[in-house]
């Protein structure tokens, strides 16, 4: 400043929509990101084709006339609209009836509440894994008590049995809310890399296959899911389709503002992957 003008301090700076830093590494790593962003706005891209198999409609009648967090049931059967595999599961409203959807789905089942008051079932105490058709109706009694215990006016429609899905890499994947692009895509391995490490890649839907490799591509654990330490390769076309019509499931019902698929179980080359979890919340 000119002598005799004021002193030049960096609030009045920011004030003005200058950016300040206190140190040349942050101020360099502001410009890489202002450099990043330039080569995304303006690369090369031309329009994402609507995968086979994906029934708008359907997910919207779904979604008609709702709000607020939708149940796994109906939420699964939103993603099956779109192509999605999911669980194989049926609604038991007694304990006669989770006997007999246990014996029909065979060998041992998951059971969970189904309740749009309880979305996080595990912290009610109210989610049985690994139970036998004859433990079916005590299961059924204990999860039912428990919902009952931690939230007493819960409107409780039943108990979901469903099957029991083999061992794989657990994923997450879902749509979350950015207050600049709108609804983003979020996929990342699950379990610890997600609680701990917060790998995961966003991208603005829709996107394509090629796309949804990239994002696969620049997680930190993406070793993991090319095969190491006498693990088999994972089944990554299957990850990136399921990718490709999250993301167009969002680009088709803007009323969804979170989508939460956790876990879904990505199995090795050619076993695909299947949803175990997921949760929509409507605006």
């Amino acid at each position: 400043p000119a002598r005799g003008d004021p002193p030049l301090r960096p609030r009045d700076l920011i004030a003005r929509g200058v950016p300040v830093y206190r140190e040349t590494m942050t101020a360099l790593k502001a410009v890489r990101g202002v450099m990043d962003f330039g080569r995304f706005v303006t690369r090369p891209r031309a329009a994402p084709l609507r995968p086979t198999g994906v029934d708008p409609e359907a997910a919207r009648a779904l979604s008609r006339g709702q709000s607020g967090t939708l149940t796994e049931r109906t939420s699964k059967a939103l993603l099956a609209a779109y192509g999605i595999p999911v669980t194989r599961e049926e609604l038991a409203e007694s304990a006669d009836a989770a006997v007999v959807l246990a014996r029909e789905i065979g060998g041992s089942v998951a059971m969970k509440i189904e309740s749009p008051d309880i979305p996080h079932k595990t912290e009610a105490d109210a989610v049985r894994l690994g139970v036998a058709p004859s433990e079916a109706a005590d299961a059924f009694d204990a999860i039912m008590a428990a919902a009952r215990t931690y939230k007493p006016d819960a409107r409780l429609h039943g108990v979901l049995v469903q099957e029991m899905v083999r061992p794989g890499i657990e994923m997450i994947l879902g749509i979350a809310p950015d207050p600049v692009f709108g609804p983003v895509i979020v996929a990342g391995l699950g379990g610890i890399h997600v609680e701990v490490l917060r790998d995961v890649a966003h991208r603005i839907p829709p996107v394509d296959l090629a796309e949804a490799r990239s994002m696969l591509d620049g997680l930190r654990g993406a070793p993991i899911l090319l095969g190491v330490r006498g693990v088999a390769p994972r089944d990554i076309d299957a990850l990136c389709d399921r990718i490709v019509r999250v993301s167009w499931l969002a680009h088709d019902l803007p009323e969804i503002v979170e989508l939460d698929i956790n876990p879904l179980m990505l199995g090795a080359e050619t076993e695909g992957a299947l949803v175990v979890d997921a949760l929509v919340k409507l605006a």
